[in-house]
Order: structure tokens, then sequence, then C-alpha cells
């Protein structure tokens, strides 16, 4: 069962303008992704609405997928440029790389493929998932708008040295196959696997604070 890799990158961003092209110590963003999930598979497809991006998409010679402006606003939700993606092309397996996490290594990729594909191979695990997404751990307790505690009881928690933390969804990569997606236009559908990264892995590039602090760390 052969990876097709989704990149979704569109060329709208109100905090920093042509996000996806920033620079990053001389490359644009994009390039970072584009190079890791080089390493996994060359079936790789950029779904833009721009064409600065479509054409710096293939001069890195990927795939590109044009996006219609119904799902380039800002309202556009990640499972519809998943649809129009596989309206387009023919997979069974599919993974959804966000062009925002340029220290995203492909071993956690490989390591979702391992615990997505396996069993599919009839390889023996333990356990079998629909759907794998990456995760970091958490270890900070939380409050609602009204003052009322969300993952603790009050009175009774431990230091955040002693309990086991929860996992944060950091949106870096969702891996699934095209039949369990489809059931209910879901990337994390029915049994979800996790692949924990670490919080330098997980920065997601929002704003110029987090393209700076990355700066930083690839040059260390």
């Amino acid at each position: 069962m052969a990876l097709n890799i989704l990149i979704p990158a569109r060329g709208g961003s109100k905090r920093i303008p042509k996000k996806n092209l920033a620079d990053l110590n001389g490359k644009p963003l994009l390039y970072y992704t584009i190079n890791t999930c080089r390493n996994i598979t060359d079936e790789i497809y950029v779904s833009t609405d721009d064409t600065d991006i479509k054409e710096f998409a293939e001069s890195m010679n990927v795939n590109v997928i044009e996006r219609p402006d119904r799902l380039s606003t800002d309202e556009s939700k990640t499972e519809d440029v998943v649809e129009h993606f596989l309206e387009e092309i023919d997979t069974d397996l599919f993974c959804v790389v966000q062009p925002t996490s340029p220290l995203l290594s492909f071993t956690s990729i490989l390591e979702a493929i391992d615990k997505l594909v396996s069993p599919l191979y009839g390889v023996e695990q333990v356990k079998s998932y629909d759907s794998v997404i990456s995760v970091c751990k958490d270890v900070n307790y939380y409050w609602d708008s009204k003052g009322k505690p969300v993952n603790f009881e009050l009175g009774n928690r431990k230091r955040t040295q002693e309990h086991q933390g929860w996992f944060k969804e950091n949106g870096a990569f969702y891996m699934t196959t095209k039949d369990n997606f489809l059931k209910d236009n879901i990337l994390q559908n029915g049994n979800v696997g996790f692949i924990e990264m670490s919080e330098r892995e997980s920065i997601d590039i929002d704003n110029k604070y987090d393209l700076e602090i990355v700066r930083r760390i690839i040059n260390d």
C-alpha cells in the first residue's frame, strides 16, 4: 500500500504574508516540509491556490494540485482540502503534512506508517489503528473561562512532575486511509494512534516570533 503525502499550502495568511514562502535561513518555509517528505516517498502533492507556491513546488519536482478559490478562504477546512485531493488522486493511504512544522522529522512519519500499515499487511502488532496523528505531551492544568477546572479536580491534583500528562494534538501531520476518512470526512477517525513528538519538533509557525525561534534552533 503506497503512501501519498498531501501538503496543504494556500497563499493567504494574516500574521505573516505569504507565510508558506516566508524566508527561513535562506529557504522558503515550504522547502523544509517538502525536503522532509522526500525521505519517505516521491508521491508528494502540494495543494495551493497561489502561483508563487505552485512554481516553487514545481521547482522542487513535486506534484501540484490547483486548489479552487472556495477552498482557499480563512474559513476553509483541511478536511475539505483532503476531500478535493481524494477526488483528484487515486490513493488508499495518505498523510496530510502541514508546511508550518519545519522541524518535523521524517522518522516521526515513518513511525506512523508502522502503526497504521503493519496491521493492514497482516504483520503481528498489539494494536491496530484507523488513523494516526502527531501529538506532544502536556503536563499543564487548565481552567475554562468560567473559572472551572478542565482536566483536574480541585484539592486533588498531583504536581506536574508526578502525573503522566495529556497528549496535545500539534497539527504536524495526520495519517489515515481513504476508506476511513470518507466514512465521516474526519482525519482523526476510528481508533486513533499517537506519535509523540518533542516540543522542539512540534513548533508550529504561526507568527514572526515562531519564525525567529526556529531560525535560532536551526543555527545552533
